[in-house]
Formats: structure tokens, C-alpha cells, sequence
């Protein structure tokens, strides 16, 4: 069950806010939270130091701590997602500092339940990607591959090998085909015969040659035969995330 805050020193905005994130998740995701709400930032990081948060959303402009002095103590002690709710747009480009998963600005209601409905699933997403799952082969042994770290994932032969940031590349036995399906869950997409790529990395598309541009710098040719699925798929992808 996730743990989740909100810390805001208005409190009938605190309230208002509970009751949109309790159905946000419900209607998203039907995930029971458990969920607390603060009028204090201090007794908020008190209890966050005793029993961690998951999610935090928190407020900019608060006496005691202010949000962004609480977003530092918080990233010193334990990991948590934050989501900044504020009545400042102008600090959203002070708040990336402190990398929190996404801002909301107290906008008018229909606005302010748009974007709380976008952060949720954004939420919800970046989650799924912290899964841990477990390759094995007799040359490095069990090896623990958290699947946002994944870049791609490339066929060979009877053999898939696993390409991400952490490890050198990892070869083990498997059939492509088999891992497109599973991976779907996790924003995966077969650009080609041989490679499934992970879209949390992708940069763009460079259409001209057909080859997928990673953030990092490097590029994967793409297939013709899969263009138009993996552009839809990176624009479905890139509008629930943002």
C-alpha cells in the first residue's frame, strides 16, 4: 500500500486536495493509499523521518519549512516522489532543482483536476518502471536489472541481450517476440525485428533514415515495417507523461 501526504498550511485546500488524490487513485489505478494530510511541514518530516512516504505532495510557500527547504531535507533522508502544489507558477523552473516528479499550480478547478489526473498517471508509470526483475546467465551470475535503466533489448539468434546503463550488456536466453508482450506494461516498443526499445529513453525519431535517437546520444535503426506503430506509441507515451 502506498503512503502518501499532503502538506499545505491552507487547510480547507488540504481537504480539497484529499479528496481529489483518494479519487484520482481510485479511479486510475483502484489502488489503495494510505494517506495523511499536514497543516505543519515540520511535523510532516517528523513522521516522514519515522515512517516514510512514498508520495509527497507538497506545498511551495508554507511557514516553518517552505517547500523547497523540505523537498532538501527530504531527497538527505529517504526517496520519495514529491509533486510541488503551489500558487506560483513563476517557481517552477526554482523547483526542478530539487527533481521532483511533476508541478501543479492552484489554478481554477477544472485545470487543477486536469493536471492532477496527468501527474497521477504520470505517477503510476514511473512506478511501474522501478520493477526489479532478475537475468541470469553462467557468466555474471543473478543479476538484479531495475527496468527504467533498461535502454533496449536486442535479439540474437536464441538469445536476447539486455542493453542499459548500469552493466555491461547481459545475454541470456530468450525469444524477443515473448518480451514485447510482457514489456508492453513497462512502454516498450518493437521498433524492429531485432530491437525492443524502452521509450522512457527515446529522444526522437529521425524519419529521414528510419533510426531511433536515444537521449543518450546514440541510435538504433528502425524498421519500416514497424514506423507507424512506434510513432503512435511514442506520442501515446509522451502525452501521459508529460
Amino acid at each position: 500500500m502506498l503512503r502518501v501526504a499532503i502538506c499545505d498550511d491552507n487547510n480547507v485546500f488540504v481537504n480539497k486536495m484529499s479528496q481529489a488524490v483518494k479519487f484520482e487513485f481510485t479511479r486510475q489505478n483502484n489502488e489503495d493509499i494510505e494517506l495523511e494530510t499536514y497543516v505543519s511541514s515540520e511535523l510532516m518530516f517528523q513522521h516522514h523521518l519515522i515512517k516514510p512516504f512514498d508520495v509527497i505532495f507538497l506545498d511551495i510557500d508554507m511557514p516553518e519549512l517552505d517547500g523547497f527547504q523540505l523537498a532538501a531535507k527530504i531527497s538527505g533522508s529517504n526517496d520519495c516522489y514529491i509533486i510541488f502544489v503551489t500558487n506560483h507558477p513563476e517557481l517552477v523552473y526554482d523547483s526542478l532543482y530539487f527533481r521532483p516528479l511533476n508541478f501543479i499550480t492552484k489554478s481554477n478547478d477544472s485545470f487543477f483536476t486536469e493536471k492532477l489526473h496527468s501527474v497521477v498517471n504520470q505517477l503510476f508509470n514511473e512506478m511501474k518502471q522501478n520493477t526489479i526483475i532478475i537475468l541470469e546467465n553462467k557468466e555474471v551470475g543473478r543479476v538484479p536489472l531495475q527496468i527504467k535503466s533498461i535502454y533496449y533489448i536486442e535479439s540474437s539468434k536464441h538469445y536476447v541481450i539486455y542493453h542499459s546503463e548500469h552493466n555491461e550488456p547481459i545475454k541470456i536466453r530468450g525469444n524477443i517476440g515473448e518480451l514485447e508482450i510482457h514489456f508492453s506494461q513497462y512502454d516498450f516498443a518493437r521498433i524492429h525485428k531485432s530491437f525492443l526499445v524502452n521509450l522512457r529513453h527515446i529522444f526522437n525519431i529521425d524519419r529521414n533514415k528510419d533510426e531511433i535517437i536515444f537521449k543518450q546520444g546514440f541510435r538504433l535503426n528502425m524498421s519500416k515495417n514497424y514506423k507507424q506503430t512506434v510513432d503512435e506509441k511514442l506520442t501515446q507515451y509522451l502525452r501521459k507523461t508529460k
